[in-house]
């Protein structure tokens, strides 16, 4: 079937234009791509995002993944209702909800019958945003000039239990943030540039007037912008005070080079630590590297292993210069249709074998290092414990200690399972939260946490070893909130204390003090005391905060390393400036700006220059368990509380301690 791309053409133009009498298109139709910013993509632009379209009831619209004249997707989506009109149908023959039971490169369609606003989403990679508004029918034809946009009195957001959802007046602050949020993220001229000092930020909305109620009428435009969220000066960033060591590695998943097409984006960053300034860019040309997004080192530092979230490979770096050593198709090993959407990537301890979770899939990569450092891979290992279970989809998995165990937080079951390597099998999948997407454990594994991104919590989850009575390795000890916790009021915005949405990336700090969390929605950092999980602290971060990592202080602590995928900076978050345990006195220590390339890269860069950081990588890797494999050289870099976070591991060198 050949669909019409043009149809929506004469409204767009009323739209820029404000003209008026216009007719609405009978069908629309988004083609899924890999491009940043255009992931749902009309192929027309509305005040700078072609991700929005405007239909009458009735109507249907196209999600396109296969075109005879188009290329197909390289990765591996779902197409998922997000956000719909609280009274929208949910059920039956006529529902207007969107969902499937696995990822996939299948064509959906979709007729919308109930007035208001229609967010969709991919489950894997939840920053793909498509929107539809249906308006009301009662005059033909439209006059667009005199007539707002029928937003829907009240929507619901997926989330944020399990099996739940919430609802909102869409005149909330709650509802003007993700309207915020949607042409922040599918407008790649909305993203913060902190290359543009001394410019004031401000994102473009439609200059429409739409209708978010009874007698609500508002320009969604000046409204926006009246809210206050955005419209600051962009100053010239600082470095910090005192260096840190080695390096840290950024995935910039959107910026675009002169050697790939713009569907295949992204590079690794290199930024030195004690310099604070960018010192390489790594964008693989040749193997058109997709959406680079996570990386770990190996124990000796000298190779990095990189995935591609939106492809199927694994590629293998070395760290001092920046070549490539190798790639490992994780799709192409004989066992059919698996190893799509390789996400996050970690060392097992006590084996160096290397794990990466395919979020396009249910289960994890297992690859062994052979003695020339290369890799070879081993087996798939199948993460959900009902083999007819529904598929997991794990995204950013987090290793024990000791090598003896994983947990990883699966996307489309909203569970997290536990696999422990000495029985060789699943022990636990339990219940977290909605679309739980990262997981981190306690340096001793007691405990571990998974961040629920469309629940708004995170799971605190009994970790492999028992050392907390009465904890059964696996199962969930309760949830903290980090959005619908008092301190935030959803109506008329007012906030009280530390909130959290849409948190992603979320590690314990390596002496087991702190949990940090990069929430996108909201722009914050969370800080949680694990002594007795409390919610102690936010930091401001960038649009789309996500990525955070540690890495050790110069002298003693750590720094806590913010990437943001809708901004260009690397924040360096000295969250304990004076290492007694208290994160009162959290503070910016300083940024490095990711948007400088007249520095060593193998292709040119040529857009989104800095943008989409998302994971984050500090080399040497300073977590309980793999500081202990350091070599000498780094190993004198660090203090003796650094070499050793919790004390002494079994096996290894008292005098570390």
């Amino acid at each position: 079937m050949k669909y019409k791309y043009i149809r929506i053409l004469p409204l767009v133009a009323g739209l820029m234009l404000g003209a008026g009498n216009l007719a609405i298109a009978d069908e629309v139709t988004f083609r899924v791509t890999d491009t940043p910013g255009h992931w749902f993509d009309t192929g027309v632009d509305i005040a700078g995002t072609r991700s929005l379209a405007i239909i009458k009831p009735g109507d249907t619209v196209h999600f396109i993944q296969k075109d005879g004249n188009l290329r197909d997707v390289e990765s591996k989506h779902t197409v998922t209702s997000l956000i719909w009109p609280s009274n929208a149908i949910q059920t039956g023959p006529n529902k207007e909800l969107i969902d499937q039971e696995k990822a996939n490169k299948d064509d959906h369609h979709l007729t919308l019958t109930t007035p208001g606003l229609y967010v969709f989403v991919c489950k894997l990679h939840p920053y793909m945003l498509g929107a539809v508004i249906v308006d009301s029918d009662s005059t033909k034809p439209f006059d667009l000039a005199a007539q707002p946009f029928d937003l829907g009195a009240n929507l619901t957001l997926l989330g944020p239990t399990v099996d739940g959802k919430v609802s909102f007046p869409t005149a909330s602050d709650l509802g003007y943030r993700l309207l915020r949020a949607f042409f922040v993220v599918t407008n790649p001229g909305n993203w913060k540039d902190y290359a543009k000092v001394n410019s004031i930020y401000q994102p473009t909305y439609p200059d429409v007037m739409v209708n978010a109620g009874p007698g609500i009428d508002v320009n969604l435009k000046s409204h926006l912008e009246g809210q206050g969220y955005d419209g600051q000066l962009i100053t010239k960033q600082y470095k910090p005070g005192t260096k840190g060591i080695g390096e840290v590695w950024i995935d910039t998943a959107f910026e675009l080079t002169k050697g790939k097409p713009e569907w295949n984006p992204g590079t690794m960053t290199v930024v030195s630590a004690t310099a604070w300034d960018v010192k390489r860019k790594i964008a693989l040309p040749e193997q058109k590297m997709n959406n680079g997004h996570n990386m770990w080192a190996s124990h000796d530092q000298k190779q990095i292993y990189q995935t591609e979230w939106h492809g199927t490979s694994l590629f293998v770096l070395n760290r001092a210069n920046g070549k490539l050593l190798q790639e490992i198709n994780l799709s192409n090993q004989g066992q059919g249709d698996v190893g799509n959407d390789p996400a996050h990537v970690m060392t097992r301890v006590d084996t160096e074998q290397v794990h990466v979770t395919l979020n396009g899939e249910d289960t994890v990569a297992e690859l062994d290092r052979e003695p020339s450092g290369f890799l070879k891979f081993n087996r798939y290992i199948k993460i959900s414990k009902d083999a007819k279970g529904k598929q997991t989809q794990p995204h950013a998995h987090w290793m024990g200690f000791d090598g003896k165990s994983m947990a990883t937080p699966n996307s489309n079951t909203n569970d997290s399972s536990l696999f422990d390597f000495s029985e060789n099998l699943v022990v636990s999948q339990e219940p977290t939260g909605a679309l739980p997407i990262a997981a981190g454990m306690m340096p001793d594994s007691s405990k571990y946490y998974v961040s629920n991104y469309l629940g708004h919590t995170i799971s605190v989850m009994c970790g492999p070893v028992n050392i907390i009575t009465g904890c059964i390795p696996g199962k969930k000890l309760y949830d903290i909130p980090l959005l619908l916790n008092g301190n935030y009021d959803t109506d008329d915005g007012e906030i009280r204390g530390p909130v959290g949405a849409l948190p992603i990336q979320t590690p314990v700090s390596p002496d087991g003090k702190f949990v940090i969390t990069g929430n996108t929605l909201t722009g914050t950092i969370t800080i949680i005391r694990t002594l007795d999980d409390v919610l102690v602290a936010m930091i401001p971060c960038d649009p789309g905060c996500h990525g955070v990592n540690f890495g050790a202080k110069k002298g003693g602590g750590y720094y806590a390393y913010v990437t943001s995928k809708f901004a260009n900076r690397l924040i360096v978050l000295d969250y304990d400036p004076d290492n007694n345990g208290n994160v009162d006195d959290a503070v910016i220590a300083g940024a490095v700006v990711l948007a400088k390339d007249n520095v060593p890269k193998d292709d040119t860069i040529i857009g989104n220059r800095g943008q989409g950081g998302q994971g984050v990588l500090a080399v040497p890797n300073v977590y309980n368990g793999w500081v202990q494999e350091l070599p000498i050289g780094y190993k004198a870099q660090l203090t003796r509380a650094q070499r050793n976070p919790i004390g002494p591991l079994p096996g290894h060198n008292p005098h570390d301690k």
